[in-house]
């Protein structure tokens, strides 16, 4: 059953949810044998929850100033006592805050028998209480990269229909909108224009990076998915934002150097250009590829700027 299913990660997979390169983790296991993943038939990597947890406290202690080399035969426990770490099953790869909640596995699993059932009325009361429990932000930052990681593995694997997957979206994309009525952004809030790509239809990426900028103090401007260069430009003239944020999933590297070109062809060179998903290609000039922390970290300087 569903409810059962140790959940197994590709390297691809457990370096986006630990917030590590694939190359770090590659690194780690050679040189320190910091985790020791499974191997698939084929032979590939596979990694579970027990090995991302692992990750994600080396991850906090390292950058809490510990060398790799003089914490990797360390247990689980004295690493997260170092760090700062929070308990198991919080997956967010960010070091303890007093009174943060924890999503653990179980409600992962009540949310995904729900949706592979098709029953609507558990899964929004199961995504609901979740909200609820988590607040917007932990919602947001915690539950759904892990939720929609691992809907996609059952998704590959065959144990998900495609109706199921719609039925998350759609839910999860009312709880995520449900957050930008909670309140208003200061008046001198810096401005963050949100879309994609042309070719890019997935929102859910897109509305999750749009409501941490928000929670940051970012006044969002929400354009959704599918805008042409040529209508960005023109909203971003209209509105004059301090950055236009890109949201890419399924863009090919060509085709997103192609649009970025574009836009920052036609764009002030004042207004920044951010990239983020797990696509978002690297090193076009004038274009700066983020992640969450990153984005976060930006919005909170020009708020310091202009508060």
């Amino acid at each position: 059953m569903i409810s059962e299913v140790l959940f197994v990660y590709s390297i691809g997979q457990i370096a986006k949810l630990s917030n590590l390169s694939t190359h770090t983790i590659r690194a780690w296991e050679r040189r320190y044998e910091v985790v020791e993943p499974v191997r698939s038939s084929g032979g590939t990597r596979r990694y579970t929850e027990e090995h991302l947890r692992r990750l994600q406290i080396l991850k906090a202690a390292v950058e809490a100033g510990n060398r790799i080399g003089d914490i990797a035969a360390l247990s689980d426990e004295l690493i997260a006592d170092m760090s700062g770490y929070s308990s198991p099953g919080m997956g967010s790869g960010r070091k303890h805050e007093d009174n943060a909640p924890e999503l653990d596995q179980r409600a992962l699993n009540e949310i995904i028998v729900a949706a592979v059932g098709l029953d609507s009325m558990a899964l929004e009361r199961a995504l609901n209480v979740q909200y609820r429990v988590l607040g917007p932000t932990h919602f947001r930052s915690m539950l759904c990269p892990r939720l929609l990681t691992q809907i996609g593995i059952l998704w590959e694997r065959g144990d998900l229909p495609i109706a199921a997957e719609h039925l998350v979206s759609s839910v999860l994309k009312k709880l995520l909108l449900r957050a930008f009525d909670a309140h208003y952004p200061r008046a001198c809030a810096p401005k963050v224009v949100f879309t994609t790509p042309d070719e890019e239809q997935h929102e859910l990426g897109l509305l999750i990076a749009a409501g941490i900028a928000w929670d940051a103090g970012a006044e969002v401007i929400n354009l959704g998915t599918q805008m042409p260069a040529d209508a960005v430009a023109i909203a971003v003239e209209k509105v004059k934002p301090a950055a236009v944020a890109l949201s890419s999933i399924h863009v090919s590297s060509g085709a997103q150097r192609a649009y970025l070109g574009r836009l920052r062809h036609m764009l002030d060179p004042q207004v920044e250009i951010w990239l983020g998903g797990s696509q978002a290609v690297q090193g076009v000039d004038g274009c700066h590829v983020l992640d969450l922390d990153q984005m976060v970290q930006r919005i909170e300087v020009w708020s310091g700027e202009t508060g």
